[in-house]
């Protein structure tokens, strides 16, 4: 063997490949597509052209509304203007991924948590 040979697990980039031997022929055929590595970007790009054209289409609605009635109800001024929706979910969803890493470290136990040296394990403490 020399010493260049990829690990059995690992894929040729370094990623973990998927284990197909515990892998149901169904779960393959439906969620397949997940373990392609290119996946990641045409999601990402794909959601960025749909928010883009419903971003778009929001004045087009807003003409076609009936004389008198309007496409959105806002309450407040700023809710009423172009992709207000968009910018206040995107800006909500970062908040709440940001706001997880620092809760993430507060909560988190340190690597040796459960390496308690002085007890075996399975014994109950005594006092």
């Amino acid at each position: 063997m020399s010493d260049h040979a990829t690990p059995p697990h690992l894929s040729d980039h370094g990623e973990h490949a998927p284990d197909e031997s515990q892998t149901v022929p169904a779960a393959r055929a439906l969620f397949g597509w997940t373990t392609k590595p290119w996946i990641g970007k045409v999601i990402f790009w794909g959601l960025l052209v749909v928010s883009i054209l419903l971003i778009a289409i929001e004045p087009v609605l807003e003409m076609l509304a009936p004389e008198g009635e309007h496409f959105r109800h806002p309450y407040f001024s700023i809710d009423g203007t172009l992709g207000f929706n968009a910018f206040w979910g995107f800006g909500a969803f970062a908040l709440v991924v940001l706001a997880g890493w620092p809760l993430g470290r507060l909560m988190r136990r340190s690597e040796d948590y459960y390496e308690d040296e002085q007890e075996p394990a399975g014994t109950e403490p005594h006092p």
